[in-house]
């Protein structure tokens, strides 16, 4: 095994051991055949139209029938022999946390057993297949799934062996076998029904068969459960209709899109494409009404850019005023400067001022300040009764602070416009923004008045408690105890339930500690663990009353009890609050109504062949259809835990708790506690973390921040994976680990993602002596942002009041407060 590797033996004895160590085939991540070039179903539900949850309500289809199943398996896996039951369990261990190596080797090993029985050759085989698959390695997964197919025809997996052995052929770049493969799924089981029709359609497109993609596709719609779906393939069709030079009938599939699509910017995109399509078909005039369609009605969207681009090349007359509102929006600044100067000089008065509000703001943001200030002055001067007059002032104000030295031009603006316009809703805001300067030009004194100022005259505003906090916050770095005391009382007085009078409780204790007086700094510290003593505040507070500190003294080996809290509580706890009575059914068993929707039954198969974040995306629908159900809730999140759908499980535990009587976690049952603070990945997290030197809960609590144990977990800043690392920081782990190259799609494998996130989790641990506070912030915000703010503010508790950001400030309460859950729960 290469140094790479990890030695899965060395921790799997105590897999029995660690709620939520899950061996299930289903938990993993997927490196093949997931994501699409191009539009996809998860996507496109974006598209259609504007929805409150993340995916409409499933329709199920009337031509799928397949059997609903409550299980991730259609057929229970067969009993293994007890002399190779060893090397199976290691073998699914490895599968789930990514290492396909040494599960290859694992399950190659049973076969080659001479004591191996049937039912292990029948699960080692498909399982070596799969792991084949996830590793890359095309050609011997091929041969294995036709193995497994050939010698075990009977099993109700050989229609998913098909399929992944498509995904294989696909890989492989052979288009033609990669279809026959997905027909012969069609042929045994309809659950994949839609993804065969897709992966059928992409494969003829590729094979340049075209008449067989539009079928695929044609198929699909006649089946789609939702706009999603009819979309995606619309735009398929109109793909291959181009392809074979048909452009006309690309433009009735996107003229299809259009009369069911709502979200302007997917609208814009279709428009741009159909007109992208008329030119093909020579028809040039229809083409630029469909561009001048996008920029007119769609200004803001990235293809109204690209449509405007068209139009100004084949010198088509676009307004001047839509032109430069159109480069602004696409942040071409100096094109939309020149347009609208057009526009005005044209006429001055073109939509009722909205000229000049586009034309300063371009300025602004290019860097002609001086120019922006004039243009915002004469807006609001010229045309007060224009809708953006308030924003001009807020604006212009800004535009002052970016371009002179001093603050004070910006604050007197503020000031001014809250002086004029007192009843405007933008009144707090400008005074926020006038003491948020005078904070950072270092006026602590007048920034603590000004916000106190905020609270007296807009008590209803949304930023009047966190006004007051800040005053006191403020009062309290300028030694000025008793002020700050006294703001702060004010805010519990007066907004008792908000986030800010619960961090102002904690404060009142730290700042009865400065002032020396012990007996009134323990009271608070009471009150305010009292108060929320889950809640970060609440939690620093008792460390305060017991003299601890935030510095981290973890011991090797130290205890981790992970045993199961109690179903049978939990549910005589639901059925006390739901009024369940008379049934002699385990509440956790998943309704029928759930159970029996098309959306359960792909999300069940598609984790089984390797499509896991389509599969999350079918589960996403059935969760948002039942989030107001708390006996839904439960249940799905013991049935997603059990798939491997971890976030997914997570977070509906947490929405029991939201719609349960209880107002914090330690009135919840156990068991629904440790579903929304699971331990996921356990031997891998508790090994990592003790190689190290870390405590494996705090570990656990900065995984669940980070992303919810969810393996294919990718942020906007490109982190990815459990432990949510960057690539640039993933290389730098890897040199330093010795690791060798990382692979393209290595930091998505939990039992590395693990490793380099317990590694650099430590490292900042090291570079702040111990110190949880400053070390969780670095992970987040990274090292040299803490140092520089730790220069400013020692004390740990202001520092996280106090970071630049707000992001690291919540990170940092989040961890903190996860990580005592971890400690109540498990040790």
């Amino acid at each position: 095994m290469s140094t790479r590797g990890w030695i899965v033996s060395a921790v799997v004895c105590t897999a029995a051991l660690l709620i939520g160590c899950n061996t299930s085939q289903l938990a993993q991540v997927t490196q093949t055949g997931d994501v699409q070039p191009s539009l996809t179903p998860a996507s496109a539900a974006a598209l259609v139209e504007p929805v409150d949850t993340a995916s409409p309500t499933p329709s199920p289809s009337a031509t799928l029938t397949p059997t609903p199943a409550d299980t991730p398996t259609p057929t229970p896996s067969p009993t293994v022999t007890p002399g190779v039951g060893w090397r199976m369990s290691d073998a699914q261990l490895a599968f789930e946390v990514g290492d396909y190596a040494r599960a290859q080797e694992e399950y190659a090993a049973v076969l080659a057993d001479p004591g191996a029985g049937a039912a292990d050759r029948q699960q080692a085989t498909f399982w070596l297949a799969r792991s084949q698959l996830e590793a890359g390695e095309y050609q011997k997964a091929i041969q294995t799934f036709d193995r497994f197919i050939q010698d075990y025809p009977a099993d109700a997996r050989v229609a998913w062996a098909y399929f992944m052995q498509a995904r294989a052929y696909e890989a492989a770049g052979d288009a033609r076998k990669a279809i026959a493969a997905y027909r012969q799924d069609l042929k045994r089981d309809g659950t994949l029904a839609l993804y065969a029709y897709e992966g059928i359609g992409q494969n003829a497109l590729a094979a340049l068969d075209y008449e067989q993609a539009i079928q695929a596709y044609n198929d699909a719609i006649q089946i789609a459960p939702d706009a999603r779906w009819t979309v995606l393939m619309r735009e398929r069709i109109a793909e291959a209709e181009l392809a074979r030079g048909n452009p006309a009938a690309a433009v009735q599939q996107y003229d299809a899109i259009l009369s069911i699509a709502r979200i302007d910017a997917y609208r814009s995109r279709i428009l741009y494409l159909a007109g992208q399509a008329l030119i093909k078909a020579g028809n040039a005039q229809a083409a630029y009404q469909r561009y001048a369609q996008a920029v007119n009605q769609y200004p803001t969207t990235a293809y109204a850019y690209q449509s405007l681009i068209e139009l100004v090349n084949a010198k088509v007359p676009v307004d001047d005023y839509q032109r430069g509102v159109v480069d602004y929006y696409a942040k071409a600044y100096q094109p939309a400067i020149e347009a609208l100067t057009r526009a005005l000089k044209a006429n001055p008065d073109a939509h009722n001022g909205d000229g000049h509000w586009y034309l300063a703001l371009a300025l602004k943001a290019n860097g002609n300040l001086t120019q922006a200030i004039e243009r915002f002055q004469k807006l609001i001067q010229d045309y007060p009764r224009n809708s953006h007059v308030g924003e001009a002032w807020l604006n212009m104000a800004e535009a002052y602070a970016w371009r002179d030295d001093t603050p004070a031009q910006a604050i007197k603006t503020y000031r001014t416009f809250v002086s004029r316009f007192p009843e405007s809703p933008l009144a707090a805001t400008a005074l926020w923004q006038a003491a948020d300067l005078e904070l950072n030009s270092g006026d602590w004194k007048t920034a603590a008045a000004s916000l106190r100022d905020l609270a007296n005259r807009y008590p209803q505003a949304d930023q009047a408690p966190q006004a007051l906090f800040t005053a006191g916050l403020l009062d309290y770095r300028r030694a000025q105890t008793q002020t700050a005391l006294t703001g702060w009382q004010t805010l519990v007085d007066r907004y008792p339930r908000s986030q800010a009078a619960t961090a102002a409780r904690f404060w009142i204790g730290k700042a009865y500690q400065a002032a020396n007086d012990l007996e009134k700094a323990r009271s608070a510290f009471q009150a305010a663990n009292r108060w929320a003593p889950e809640n970060y505040y609440g939690l620093r507070a008792a460390e305060m009353l017991a003299g601890l500190s935030t510095r981290l003294t973890h011991t090797p080996g130290l205890s981790v009890t992970l045993a199961a809290g109690s179903q049978a509580e939990a549910e005589k706890w639901l059925a006390g609050w739901l009024s369940i009575t008379g049934t002699t059914r385990s509440l956790a068993t998943l309704s029928s109504a759930i159970a029996e929707q098309p959306a359960w039954w792909r999300g069940n198969a598609l984790l089984q062949v390797g499509r896991r974040r389509d599969a999350l995306q079918e589960f996403e629908t059935i969760k948002d259809a039942w989030w107001d159900d708390a006996l839904a809730m439960y249940q799905l999140a013991l049935a997603f835990r059990d798939r491997g759908a971890y976030r997914l499980s997570i977070m509906c535990a947490e929405r029991v708790r939201y719609l349960s009587p209880a107002s914090r976690w330690s009135q919840v049952p156990t068991l629904i506690q440790q579903l929304a603070y699971p331990i996921y990945f356990g031997p891998v997290l508790v090994s990592e973390a003790e190689a190290h030197d870390l405590d494996p809960l705090l570990l656990a609590a900065l995984i669940r921040q980070e992303s919810l144990f969810e393996p294919s977990a990718t942020s906007i800043a490109d982190a990815r994976g459990l432990a949510q690392v960057i690539p640039d920081t993933g290389n730098w782990i890897a040199s330093r680990l010795n690791w060798g190259e990382l692979g393209q799609n290595d930091l998505w494998l939990p039992y590395i993602s693990l490793r380099f996130g317990a590694f650099y989790l430590k490292t900042q641990l090291n570079a702040f002596k111990g110190e949880m506070i400053p070390a969780l912030a670095a992970y987040n915000a990274g090292p040299g942002n803490v140092s520089k703010w730790l220069k400013a503010t020692p004390d740990l508790d202001l520092l996280v009041e106090t970071m630049a950001y707000s992001e690291p400030r919540r990170y940092v309460r989040r961890v903190y407060e996860a990580y005592h859950m971890y400690r109540r729960l498990y040790r």
